[in-house]
């Protein structure tokens, strides 16, 4: 699919999509449920079925009534026949899940596309090794065959929060009480703290200790309703854009989520934007923005448009700590270094940080084509940059988004803006 796209100034107010950090975790836990959940707000993506998929492989079952979800859960540890799980793209999914599928004794498959197979997973392959548990990885597949026994786990504080988060999910339904602990600083920490705030709702105890968590074997998942919040990954783009070039709303926000990519709002303040809120409407207002340090650790989705951000704020940023950038559906820092270049934006990186030396304008004669790089956060964050330019581009391989804003294009047009399908 190619978009073009005309320089337009948006208006209007937007209701962003559902979150899909916490849509996987209210979809796991509720998959997970001794007995009927209910879930709210969940809204529709790849990376959604993809998870829904991989739990109705291992015995449960989802029926939507408008927009709720009715979900009977299923124990993993009672599967008596191989299964089959087919991740899509969705690292959160595959990431989420392998702990717990492989909680059974049973021989489990874990499918992907894209680079889904290609990033890295040997924190559980150490982990089914430590417990001589079979663990085969290819480029086509994932095989694993558990049981998966409780014990004492290490991980390092600066992988990525998605191993920690499945074990969070796996480790309550084990025989026997486990120990998780986490060496040095634990980065996306804001991710934990969503996974744990599920599974509190599920009345399931995990206990904070020094360096890590406890974590009592044996629990049962509790049935509940989850409200699925909307999405501050996603505002993040139009939020850009509003502090750039024109005054957005976006309604029905929790002014006190926990989202890490909440962040967003602090570091449109600090370059020098204006945040509003009235009760759970949130107002972006332009302004004459300046460079600043960006710290991604927390909040590694954010990179692409930070990018976009960056290269319109006059002066030099630097976005420190990105390397994790480089092992998503795309090397995003790679992906946005090439698409920029195109416009004559001054970026450079190395492994782990990104330059730009922004100013307030792009403008080139032809028409720049940008490539979506089979990802989603690529293709939004180039949009972005589009749509804020003063001449006109195109962007190739746009379906990207399908993964996790199908509506995207959508949106845009209702804010008025010149997008259209070529």
């Amino acid at each position: 699919m190619k978009i073009h796209i005309q320089p337009s100034r948006l208006e209007g107010a937007l209701c962003v999509p559902p979150s899909k950090s916490m849509g996987h975790r209210a979809l796991i836990c509720a998959g997970l449920t001794q007995g009927s959940s209910t879930i709210l707000g969940l809204g529709h993506s790849k990376d959604m079925e993809a998870t829904i998929q991989c739990l109705e492989a291992l015995g449960a079952s989802f029926k939507k009534e408008k927009e709720t979800w009715h979900v009977v859960g299923c124990d993993p540890r009672s599967l008596n026949r191989p299964a089959q799980l087919h991740c899509n793209e969705s690292g959160s999914t595959l990431r989420f899940l392998l702990p717990v599928a492989c909680l059974s004794k049973e021989t489990i498959t874990f499918y992907g596309k894209g680079r889904l197979m290609e990033r890295p997973m040997k924190i559980y392959q150490d982990l089914f090794e430590a417990q001589g548990l079979w663990y085969s990885q290819t480029n086509e597949a994932i095989k694993a065959q558990g049981p998966l026994q409780s014990g004492n786990f290490t991980l390092p504080g600066n992988v990525s929060s998605q191993f920690i988060s499945g074990l969070l999910f796996a480790l309550p339904l084990m025989e026997k009480e486990s120990t998780l602990h986490i060496q040095g600083k634990l980065e996306s920490k804001s991710y934990i703290d969503l996974t744990l705030d599920t599974l509190e709702k599920a009345n399931i105890k995990i206990t904070p200790i020094e360096n890590g968590y406890a974590i009592e074997g044996h629990q049962t998942y509790a049935p509940t309703t989850y409200h699925v919040e909307k999405d501050y990954s996603q505002l993040a783009f139009f939020a850009v854009y509003a502090a750039l070039k024109a005054p957005l709303s976006f309604i029905e926000l929790d002014p006190d989520s926990k989202q890490g990519d909440k962040t967003i709002l602090k570091i449109l303040e600090k370059a020098g934007a204006s945040i509003e809120w009235k009760e759970r409407t949130l107002t972006i207002k332009p302004s004459q923005l300046h460079e600043q340090v960006i710290d991604l650790a927390d909040c590694p989705d954010l990179g692409p448009i930070l990018c976009v951000l960056a290269a319109y704020c006059p002066g030099q940023t630097k976005i420190i700590h990105a390397g994790r950038l480089r092992i998503k559906e795309s090397d995003r820092i790679q992906a946005m270094e090439d698409e920029l270049k195109k416009w004559g934006v001054d970026i450079q990186s190395d492994e782990d940080t990104i330059t730009i030396n922004g100013k307030r304008n792009y403008k080139k004669e032809e028409i720049i084509t940008m490539e979506g790089h089979n990802d989603h956060r690529i293709v939004m964050a180039c949009t972005i940059f589009g749509l804020l330019a003063l001449s006109p581009s195109c962007i190739s391989g746009a379906e990207a988004i399908e993964k996790s804003y199908p509506t995207f294009f959508e949106d845009i047009k209702r804010l008025k803006g010149k997008v259209e399908l070529v």
